[in-house]
């Protein structure tokens, strides 16, 4: 039975087609959405994707609703159960007692909902968590945004503005480059990197000096797994007056001193840098936060759009995040690490026997490289009806001929599940002929 994003689709596409259109001029005005809803389905843009799902309809598998989920990472979707390595719950708290109960001690003592903006009051509950946060990152303070997306749009035009200059890696993650932009229409420089090599970037703030420089860039890119030279790129900026800001969402929790994240293991402090890390994947709660200074989080409050109007991450999260912040600061963290390396050694172990070509590795992201946009839907699609999900990640989150089946490790797929994985993965590259590793490649593109 086709799902309501499948009728849509298909009702938009009749649109532009031919086979339906709305009343012409002559005829009764149209009222409600409709004029709306016609005029965006006519722009180029929108008709580019609609042609694509449609003609990728039942292949492309986004916009799934599931029917269930269990605590090993099974789901069913329209009856098809599979293993879903689509979850990014790394470390699988979102099943973890002691978040669960922490979420439910905090309901009746705070309700569900701050009801105000951060800017008027937070319950006590907000300081506990940003001092949770601190403690564990080594940090003197932290600041929480109700997710990563709001903490970029609010943080980087409050730090870049008129007279200074933004650069961005264009392979960071899209609400960086939203919150660049922005940064820009408030009157900051923006330039992007295509490579971020220090040279590349240092070329840049020589060529365009300015009264602060910023320099953004993910920590661990979210499609392929791999991280950036962040040591090098701090030091070359640090050398030239600016400041490095590394989203770090994808490896908060599960890349370096105890899941403190990919700058932390570069530079050993995040004391010199700005840090954006997710509360929710490996923390399994909601949320975003930056790390900062006490003064420089008063500054940002006064600077950020999205602090003041962007609303509050509910009390029940905020206890449930102090509680996994001392999970990550207790030994079970290295048992729960430990599963999920091991796991991820399993996989790409595997991939290797294989030969099929990928990318990570480092992180909980391993992304299988497929080709074209047809090729690797219908990988993804194959292995969907073998039992296994993955996501299939084309143009424009990658490169137009980079298409990738991105593996999401979690520490509580069992090991069963990713040997069938790879059982899965092998006959899928022999079916769509996924390209096989050249002798001369690297095993995995970690760096």
């Amino acid at each position: 039975m086709p799902t309501r994003g499948q009728l849509s689709v298909r009702s938009l596409m009749a649109r532009f087609t031919g086979r339906r259109r709305p009343a012409g001029p002559s005829s009764e005005v149209v009222t409600g959405l409709e004029p709306l809803t016609e005029r965006l389905s006519s722009h180029k843009v929108t008709r580019l994707a609609l042609s694509f799902l449609a003609a990728n309809d039942g292949l492309h598998l986004k916009d799934l609703g599931l029917e269930e989920m269990t605590a090993d990472r099974q789901a069913t979707y329209e009856g098809h159960r599979f293993w879903n390595f689509g979850s990014d719950s790394f470390l699988g708290l979102d099943r973890h007692p002691h978040v669960h109960e922490a979420i439910r001690d905090a309901l009746p003592l705070w309700g569900s909902h701050n009801g105000a903006s951060r800017a008027f009051s937070s319950p006590v509950l907000t300081d506990a968590a940003e001092a949770k946060l601190a403690e564990w990152l080594g940090v003197s303070d932290t600041f929480i945004f109700p997710s990563v997306t709001l903490a970029n749009m609010g943080v980087l035009p409050a730090i870049a503005g008129s007279g200074d200059l933004l650069i961005v890696d264009r392979e960071s993650h899209d609400s960086v480059h939203q919150g660049a932009r922005l940064a820009a229409a408030g009157g900051a420089r923006l330039e992007q990197v295509a490579v971020p090599s220090p040279q590349a970037v240092a070329d840049v703030m020589r060529r365009l000096p300015a009264s602060g420089t910023v320099m953004a860039i993910d920590g661990v890119y979210s499609m392929s797994g791999k991280t950036p030279p962040l040591a090098e790129l701090d030091s070359t900026v640090r050398s030239l007056g600016g400041t490095l800001y590394v989203d770090d969402a994808h490896g908060t929790g599960v890349v370096g001193p105890r899941g403190r994240g990919a700058a932390a293991a570069a530079l050993g402090t995040l004391d010199n840098v700005l840090m954006v890390g997710s509360l929710s994947k490996a923390f399994s709660c909601l949320g975003g936060f930056v790390t900062c200074t006490p003064d420089l989080k008063t500054i940002l409050k006064i600077r950020s759009s999205t602090f003041i109007f962007g609303g509050p991450v509910p009390p029940p999260y905020l206890a449930a995040i102090c509680a996994v912040c001392n999970i990550f600061m207790s030994p079970e963290y290295d048992l729960l690490l430990g599963a999920l390396r091991n796991r991820t050694r399993q996989l790409t172990a595997g991939l290797d026997s294989l030969g099929l070509a990928y990318h990570g590795g480092g992180a909980a992201i391993v992304s299988v490289i497929v080709g074209d946009i047809e090729k690797t839907f219908a990988a993804g699609k194959s292995l969907f009806d073998r039992g296994y999900y993955a996501q299939s990640a084309t143009y424009p989150a990658v490169p137009i001929n980079g298409g990738l089946l991105r593996i999401q490790i979690n520490a509580n797929h069992p090991t069963a599940a990713i040997d069938g994985l790879l059982n899965a993965l092998a006959d899928v590259a022999r079916e769509v002929r996924i390209p096989l590793r050249h002798h001369s490649q690297p095993l995995a593109a970690s760096a």
